[in-house]
């Protein structure tokens, strides 16, 4: 008979009752399914970081092409 332990405390799974057993069911749903809510987490974090730098490369650009051809040619330093 397989052992659980809960609080500290061996428990035969097959001597629990049926309300206990439910919430042991219950208690491995929600487990897994809040791992599966942090690999999600996980990855749109990683999506949100990758999109975040696609719009600073899409702002440079912009801002490169935008700017004046004679301004970007001036060497530093030049006052006219």
């Amino acid at each position: 008979m397989p052992l659980i332990k809960i609080n500290g405390l061996a428990y035969e799974f097959d001597t629990l009752s049926d309300e206990a057993k439910g919430h042991l069911r219950y208690l491995a749903f929600i487990d897994a399914e809040l791992e599966q809510l942090a690999m999600r987490i996980n990855l749109l974090k990683i999506s949100r970081d990758q999109i975040g730098q696609r719009l600073d490369e899409a702002l440079l650009r912009q801002s490169v092409a935008q700017s004046p051809p004679e301004a970007a040619q001036k060497p530093p330093g030049s006052s006219s």
